[in-house]
């Protein structure tokens, strides 16, 4: 992205309704401009793709980055699938936390390939809701980078912020 790109990019940051508090909470009020919507898996993808719809339609940026977690990835991977071209390039970086595999089964969510250049699927080690293997296989289709954070497990605590998280996306947008 060039200078001018990140002066008016917008971070939508797409939270998993379903976790307590955690370190998306505290990049929700670290940046400056940012949309939001919360998630769950207990709604089904048409509500999901609703709430992300409806927040998106509230960014007036031409340039977005996309981090969601848990639950919400599905609601994002769903949601984009029904996007047009002109719209997906809006989407310029995407960092995809820890999805919930029981949630991605859905061919609507599996099958969708993101368009931007700067994708990635980070997992934490040894989570059992998003499996290693699982989560190369998703990475793949969806055409992310697979990462993996130094952190264990699901990725939903605070983590301090998830230093490690922010400065990866920076390098994102700074690529």
């Amino acid at each position: 992205m060039k200078p001018a790109d990140l002066e008016d990019l917008t971070l939508f940051l797409l939270r998993d309704a379903d976790e307590a508090e955690m370190w998306i909470d505290r990049w929700l009020v670290s940046y400056p401009i940012v949309a939001y919507a919360q998630c769950s898996a207990s709604q089904s993808l048409p509500e999901q793709r609703q709430q992300v719809a409806q927040a998106f339609a509230g960014i007036d940026s031409d340039n977005v980055m996309v981090v969601a977690h848990g639950a919400a990835v599905a609601a994002f991977m769903s949601w984009y699938g029904t996007l047009s071209m002109q719209q997906q390039r809006r989407v310029r970086v995407v960092m995809l936390v820890a999805p919930l595999q029981s949630a991605c089964q859905s061919d609507a969510v599996r099958y969708v390939s993101l368009m931007c250049a700067k994708a990635a699927l980070v997992i934490g080690r040894e989570d059992e809701e998003c499996p290693q293997s699982w989560a190369a296989e998703q990475a793949a289709l969806w055409g992310a980078r697979l990462l993996m954070s130094p952190h264990c497990g699901h990725l939903n605590g605070t983590l301090g912020g998830w230093q490690w998280g922010s400065k990866l996306m920076q390098e994102m947008l700074l690529a």
